[in-house]
Formats: structure tokens, sequence, C-alpha cells
């Protein structure tokens, strides 16, 4: 992935401070609205047809569920864009890892090693892939074993022929 990729997918998410901003407004509303709620919402089932604390249950009732609806519109949006930049990072590994066994094969081409740091890094990958095949190795070992057992133990338990005496 080139470095002008990196700014188009930096330019294309929004600031999260941004985020940060709008929940610091919404927590900050939020303990005069719930404070009012409360006031309101005994007043209301005290009196209720009083219409004056009708009217102010239902606004206080209302500027709650909007702060509801937009904490989940806040939640969706973040989690869209974590959604993108996970989608992102996997592409970049897949890249960088294609990126790395390119490098690797050009390395053992030239047959150079520059500093301990990259011999080292070498070191680990030629020990991971040698891992990786005696691991195979040995699941096939253990797999052919019990296919040969299965099979030598079918062969000696095949039915036995019952002989009949020869007609007279």
């Amino acid at each position: 992935m080139e470095l002008h990729d990196n700014n188009e997918i930096n330019d294309a998410l929004p600031d999260p401070n941004k985020f940060r901003q709008q929940i610091a407004t919404m927590s900050s509303q939020l303990p005069a609205i719930l404070d009012d709620f409360k006031k309101y919402y005994v007043l209301f089932n005290k009196n209720p047809d009083y219409p004056d604390y009708q009217q102010m249950y239902q606004n206080v009732k209302s500027n709650l569920n909007n702060i509801n609806s937009s904490l989940f519109m806040l939640s969706n949006d973040v989690q869209s864009n974590t959604d993108s930049m996970n989608k992102t990072l996997l592409k970049t590994d897949i890249k960088i890892k294609e990126e790395r066994k390119k490098n690797k094969h050009l390395k053992s081409r030239l047959g150079i090693v520059e500093h301990k740091i990259n011999a080292s890094s070498e070191l680990i990958s030629d020990y991971i892939d040698i891992y990786d095949t005696g691991y195979l190795r040995n699941w096939g070992l253990f797999l052919s074993s019990i296919a040969v057992v299965v099979i030598i133990s079918k062969m000696y338990k095949s039915p036995t022929a019952v002989v009949q005496p020869p007609p007279r």
C-alpha cells in the first residue's frame, strides 16, 4: 500500500476528537435532563390532570429520547468506522506479508544480510517455516499410522471361510 493510500484512508475517516466532543456534550447535558425528568415524573404522576406538568414531562421525555437516539447514531458511526479500519488494516497486513515474502526472496537471491536485526528476523522466519513443516509432517505420520493400523486390523478380521465336507 502506498503512502497516498494511507492519507486517503485517514481523510475518509472522521476525526476521533469529533466523537469525544459529542460524547462530552451529551454527558454534560444528561445530568440536568435526568434531574428534570425525575422532578416532572413525580409531579406528573401526582397531578396527571395539570397540563403544565404534563407538557414539561413530555418535553423532558423527548429530550431524553433525543439524547438516546444521538448516542445510538454515534455508536453506529463509531462501529462502522471501526469496521472500515479493521478491513483496511487486514488488507494492509496482507500486503505487508506479501512484501515481506518478496523481500525475503530477493534477499536470498542476493545472498546478503545487512544488519544483526535483519539476520535475527530471517532466522525467526526460517524457524517458523521449519516448525510449520515439522508440524505438518508429524500430523501426516500420525494419520498414516492410524490408516495402517485400520488396514491391518481389517485384513486380520476378514471372515473365516467355513470348510464344508465334500459331497458323497
